[in-house]
């Protein structure tokens, strides 16, 4: 009860700021809404990022937290374009843009599931993801994650269970 009662005072403090005018130039309140989007206001709104409206993120019990269509994708449509911070280190969130650059993306990007047989290919250079197949609502959006990534920052034993499934996905480079 203790923590509940600790949180709630910082909500109600955080919105008590809100509401003196001095501090209405620092566009505090912007900061708290989001309006469908799953990026922080803090990065630039970009035609085609992912919305609320067309994706939702889940969390599934076998493979984790995963992006889930909400809408019809036909083959080839443009699924949405990513935001994220140029690294030159790998994280369980990045995509390799090339050798030794790295994009994280913990809010959405970060969170599209590995399939060795894909509904999607990505584009690193404009950072945007394509329907290789048809999507229907409710299907998970997947990647192969060998598509793009070297050395993946953690090895995995794959269970997409399609047929041509590799097994072992550690990225492009490491097999021979």
């Amino acid at each position: 009860m203790y923590l509940a009662a600790k949180i709630f005072q910082r909500i109600k403090s955080l919105l008590a700021l809100i509401n003196f005018s001095h501090l209405s130039a620092l566009n505090v309140k912007p900061l708290l809404e989001n309006k469908g989007r799953f990026y922080p206001n803090y990065f630039d709104h970009h035609p085609n990022e992912p919305t609320k409206d067309k994706f939702a993120i889940s969390y599934h019990q076998k493979y984790g937290e995963g992006v889930v269509a909400k809408m019809f994708f036909r083959k080839g449509e443009l699924l949405f374009r990513f935001h994220g911070t140029l690294l030159d280190y790998q994280t369980l969130y990045t995509l390799q843009k090339k050798q030794g650059l790295y994009i994280e993306d913990p809010y959405f990007m970060g969170k599209i599931l590995h399939r060795c047989d894909p509904n999607t290919t990505v584009d690193m250079e404009e950072q945007v993801f394509w329907a290789s197949k048809d999507i229907r609502p409710g299907d998970l959006i997947t990647m192969d994650y060998e598509s793009t990534e070297d050395k993946l920052f953690r090895s995995f034993q794959c269970e997409c269970e399609s047929h041509n499934c590799r097994k072992l996905i550690s990225g492009k480079g490491t097999h021979s």
